[in-house]
């Protein structure tokens, strides 16, 4: 699996699928992203600037446990999403059953 979670911009993707405006501010201010590639991955700290922003070292993790709120807001963002697609399907699939006409026998 693979995970990038950026906590200024509240995004988080997994295996290339994002989702944005999370809230991710129980994350350390200090922490700029999380990157995991499938077994490991790595915190990068950040300083900032007013006007920009300095990767100050990346520090190696072996668990993404410290991060499984975010990893939650993603997939409950994505439950939901889907269920709202399914509801707006079936909500267009009666506006169109509605809207043929009834065949009367004689």
């Amino acid at each position: 699996m693979r995970v990038s979670i950026i906590r200024r911009d509240g995004i988080v993707t997994i295996d290339g699928e994002s989702y944005s405006g999370l809230d991710l501010s129980s994350m350390d201010p200090s922490i700029h992203a999380v990157q995991w590639y499938g077994t490991e991955g790595e915190i990068e700290w950040k300083e900032a600037h007013p006007y920009k922003l300095l990767i100050v070292q990346n520090e190696p993790i072996t668990s993404l446990d410290t991060f499984q709120f975010a990893l939650d807001a993603w997939a409950t963002t994505k439950a939901t999403n889907i269920a709202e697609q399914a509801a707006a399907e079936q909500l267009l699939a009666e506006q169109l059953a509605a809207e043929q006409p009834t065949t009367q026998g004689p």
